[in-house]
C-alpha cells in the first residue's frame, strides 16, 4: 500500500511538472514578412539577368578586355517599359587569373556599364558577384577529394599525378546568362523613369580633399611681429696717412 502511494505520488509530480515546463515553454512568433515594395518603384539592389553576346574565358581573357551583353528581359514598372529587352551592357574584366596546377581554378573580376533606359538616363550596375569562378558544390567537391583518395591507394604514382594536375578554367559561351545589381533607385515620375542615387558615406572626421592649393589673394599677416634691433657698429678709425 505505502508502496503505490508512493508511485502515485511520483507520477502527480511528474505530470504537475511537465505541464509547468509546458506553460513555461516560449511560444514562437513568425517573423514578419519584407512589405513589397511600391509600384512603379525599382528597389537599390535589385537582380537583373543579362545575357553574354560574347564568349568570355579566363584561359584566353586579359584585363582590360570588353565584351557585350544584353538585358534578357523587357524592365516594366507599373505596366511602363523602362528599359527594352537586348538593352545593351558593355562589361570589362578588371582582374584575370588563369588555372593552374595542382588543381587551381581559374577565376576574374569584371565590372559593367551603365544599362540605358528610357528617357536618354541610365542605370550604374554592378556585378552580383565580385569574382566569377567554377561553380562547384559541395558534393561535388566532397566526391573528388573521396575518388583522389582511393585512387592514391590503388593506382601508382597518382598522388604524383594529382601535383600536376592543372585546374578548371571559367568558360562562359555566347547566351550565357549572369546577373547584375542596380546601384540606384529607379522611380516613375510622370510616367517617365528617374535613377536615385545613393549617397556616399561621409564620416565626422572625414576631411575634404583636393589636388590644388588655392593660392591666397592677400599675404597674411605674420603671428609675431618682429622688432628691429639695431647691431653695434664698430668706431670707424682713421685712414692712415699715405
Amino acid at each position: 500500500m505505502m508502496r503505490r502511494t508512493a508511485v502515485a505520488l511520483l507520477l502527480c509530480a511528474s505530470a504537475s511538472s511537465g505541464a509547468a515546463w509546458g506553460a513555461a515553454a516560449p511560444v514562437p512568433v513568425a517573423a514578419p514578412s519584407p512589405s513589397p515594395a511600391p509600384k512603379g518603384v525599382l528597389p537599390v539592389n535589385s537582380s537583373l539577368v543579362l545575357e553574354l553576346d560574347d564568349g568570355l574565358s579566363t584561359a584566353t581573357a586579359s584585363e582590360g578586355q570588353t565584351f557585350r551583353a544584353h538585358l534578357a528581359s523587357a524592365l516594366t514598372l507599373d505596366g511602363i517599359k523602362v528599359a527594352a529587352a537586348g538593352a545593351p551592357v558593355i562589361g570589362t574584366v578588371t582582374f584575370v587569373r588563369r588555372a593552374t596546377a595542382p588543381d587551381h581554378d581559374g577565376y576574374m573580376s569584371v565590372r559593367f556599364s551603365p544599362l540605358p533606359l528610357a528617357g536618354g538616363i541610365a542605370l550604374p550596375l554592378r556585378p552580383l558577384s565580385t569574382t566569377w569562378s567554377v561553380h562547384v558544390t559541395a558534393g561535388q567537391e566532397s566526391t573528388s577529394a573521396v575518388t583522389d583518395d582511393v585512387k592514391d591507394i590503388l593506382v601508382p604514382y597518382h598522388f604524383l599525378y594529382r601535383q600536376f594536375r592543372k585546374g578548371s578554367d571559367l568558360d562562359l559561351k555566347p547566351g550565357s546568362t549572369v546577373h547584375a545589381l542596380t546601384m540606384g533607385t529607379v522611380r516613375l515620375m510622370a510616367g517617365s523613369p528617374r535613377v536615385e542615387l545613393l549617397d556616399p558615406v561621409r564620416l565626422g572626421t572625414s576631411v575634404p580633399y583636393t589636388a590644388v592649393t588655392p593660392i591666397p589673394l592677400f599675404t597674411p599677416r605674420p603671428l609675431i611681429t618682429a622688432t628691429p634691433k639695431p647691431s653695434s657698429s664698430p668706431t670707424p678709425s682713421a685712414t692712415p696717412a699715405s
